[in-house]
């Protein structure tokens, strides 16, 4: 056979037609990757058309931060504090985002701190770590930090190591924006001078209220004529009374539509001058020890009750978000005894019929004695002044008989007690929206069985089923190709 024909033969064969065909289309998906990237590149790039893949949402903005950023009508400058190198990645999506929302009034300067290291000192004396963000309005005369730490949520194993649960920097920044560009900024106010728990004890706690677009400090008796229309005082588990002309500045403050946040606990002693604001509206605290007997609604302890949640815009936050709140070492409340048409004084926390409030706190008696209050009991009440249309009207006061689900460091990082303080604060603010950002969940999600045998199933299909199913597959097609 001669050359020639042999060169016919060998390109006319089945094996060099189906090998052509296969490398045409290994070039032709080639070509089509590229193109797709090139096009899905430009459509970013130009019109920033994009879709998030992750299976977290990690790179999608809400639609409650869209609501915000699409409202705002003036400058808002951020400045990303990242190091040449070191960069993060999810940081520098979430702030082009941000950006893409409002490309008119956000602009986004990256400053490397090793370059300008004392460009943060402006805004904060804090050492900031690297991907720290400051966000600013248009003159720079109102701003808010975000260190980058601040943006993640950190859990803790059953040997109390840290470990990353979620990603809250979109949570962070749309407050941010909210706050640096609101017309009118409120304050939350702790009271101090009592030995009362102050904003400065409670670092953990006033990140969250300044989250609610509210600049919180430290006040005491003698300044209290600076809290204006709209401002909330806070007095957290005072330990000492306050004096007459104390007494006679706070009464005033709340009858000038003051907001009052008062926290108590079975650790707090009588404080009768303290007592007497309450008294006015008829809410008496019983300096009482609760007890749950119901196992389903105490955590660890019958004295660390988990109540049952009522109906009421402050309790909202616990209901949607479907979390619980645990209050320590609580003390009974007891409601106004006679009705006001002007006055509404609502429950929003209670104990279950098992449970009792002690009367006599020296007593080591696990058990309920006589003379002992009866379940159910409140625990947490709020109150309004209103007008005839039952509309806000004035005061509003919230009373916790727990203060240490908030001030003590083993109960205040349970996401249930920060959603009820939030929701207090919120409801004294006037909000109805109490839908919060939820955190980009960062947990690896892991598969579960039932049962060991259904373990050792599952891994024998994925060790011998799968693989052999691939290996037979595969003999199948060489034995087909070797008789082409």
């Amino acid at each position: 056979m001669s050359n020639d024909t042999k060169k016919k033969s060998l390109f006319s064969s089945k094996k060099f037609r189906h090998g052509g065909f296969s490398m045409l289309m290994i070039v032709a998906v080639v070509i089509i990757t590229v193109l797709l990237n090139v096009v899905v590149s430009t459509l970013d790039n130009i019109w920033g058309l994009s879709y998030d893949l992750s299976s977290n949402k990690l790179y999608t903005i809400s639609a409650q931060s869209k609501k915000v950023v699409s409202a705002i009508d003036e400058d808002v400058h951020i400045y990303a504090l990242m190091q040449t190198g070191s960069e993060s990645t999810t940081v520098e999506n979430l702030l082009e985002n941000y950006r893409k929302l409002s490309p008119d009034h956000i602009d986004i300067t990256v400053v490397d701190p090793v370059q300008n290291p004392t460009f943060a000192n402006q805004f904060t004396s804090e050492n900031l770590s690297t991907n720290s963000v400051i966000v600013t309005n248009g003159d720079g005369s109102r701003y808010r930090v975000i260190d980058q730490y601040d943006m993640y949520e950190f859990g803790y194993t059953s040997s109390y190591q840290p470990y990353v649960k979620s990603f809250i920097g979109e949570q962070k920044l749309t407050n941010a924006i909210s706050f640096v560009t609101a017309e009118d900024v409120a304050y939350c106010y702790f009271l101090t001078g009592h030995q009362e728990a102050s904003a400065t004890d409670l670092t953990y706690l006033t990140d969250y209220i300044e989250g609610e677009n509210l600049i919180v400090e430290n006040i005491d008796v003698t300044s209290i004529d600076k809290i204006k229309q709209g401002d909330i005082l806070v007095i957290a588990a005072p330990k000492n009374d306050l004096s007459e002309d104390e007494r006679i500045a706070i009464k005033s403050y709340l009858e000038n539509d003051g907001y009052l946040l008062y926290l108590t606990d079975v650790t707090c002693p009588e404080l009768p001058v303290f007592e007497s604001l309450l008294d006015l509206y008829g809410i008496k605290i019983d300096h009482t020890l609760v007890v749950e007997g119901d196992e389903s609604q105490y955590y660890r302890s019958p004295t660390y009750i988990v109540p049952t949640v009522q109906n009421h815009s402050v309790t909202a936050g616990l209901t949607q978000n479907e979390q619980v709140a645990v209050l320590p070492y609580a003390t009974s409340l007891t409601l106004p005894s006679v009705e006001h048409n002007d006055i509404e004084v609502k429950s929003l926390l209670t104990t279950s019929k098992k449970s009792f409030a002690r009367v006599d706190l020296k007593s080591t008696n696990t058990d309920k004695e006589e003379g002992d209050l009866d379940g159910p009991l409140n625990v947490a009440v709020a109150l309004r002044r209103i007008d005839a249309d039952g509309n806000d009207a004035g005061e509003k006061i919230v009373v916790f008989g727990s203060a240490g689900f908030i001030t003590s460091s083993s109960f205040y990082s349970i996401s249930g007690n920060t959603d009820l303080l939030l929701g207090a604060i919120r409801w004294m603010n006037g909000e109805t929206d109490t839908v919060t950002i939820v955190g980009k969940n960062l947990m690896n999600n892991s598969l579960r069985f039932n049962s060991t045998a259904e373990m050792y199933t599952m891994a024998a299909i994925a060790v011998i089923v799968l693989p052999a199913l691939v290996l037979v597959a595969g003999l199948v097609v060489w034995l087909r190709r070797r008789h082409l």
